[in-house]
């Protein structure tokens, strides 16, 4: 059984192990980033380290929709990312054992595999695929 935060993506819910995850961090004040895309929201001052603030919902192509004033902080073996998201819900025990490949419709959606929840599909986050996609994007 892994630890496993779920959270959610316009009307997906998805989920991230915790130890992939060093704090989940509320009322941050954001400091603007001169020529950053879109998806790069700001900067935040996170215990005296400036870290990015993305924007996960808008970079994997999700609709408009209201961000969860609770971001969160990724630990530095996942690259030091603060990530925006549509809601942050709760922490639950999943057997990782039961992973099942993602289906075709979620490529691109950074998940790299589904488990059933609760009669709910959690789609198993990619922080690796994030990073990629941070990486490819131009100025």
């Amino acid at each position: 059984m892994a630890l496993t935060l779920l959270f959610s993506l316009g009307e997906l819910s998805y989920g991230l192990e915790i130890d992939a995850i060093q704090e989940i961090v509320e009322d941050q004040v954001l400091h603007y980033v001169p020529g950053a895309c879109g998806v790069l929201t700001g900067a935040i001052n996170f215990h005296g380290r400036v870290l990015p603030v993305i924007d996960l919902p808008a970079l994997l192509g999700f609709p408009e929709a209201k961000r969860s004033a609770r971001w969160l902080v990724l630990s530095p073996a996942q690259n030091s990312l603060v990530l925006t998201v549509s809601e942050v819900k709760r922490i639950v025990a999943l057997d990782l054992s039961t992973l099942q490949r993602p289906p075709a419709s979620l490529a691109g959606k950074a998940v790299r595999g589904v488990i059933e929840h609760d009669s709910q599909q959690i789609n198993l986050f990619d922080t690796l695929a994030i990073c990629a996609q941070l990486e490819d994007l131009q100025p």
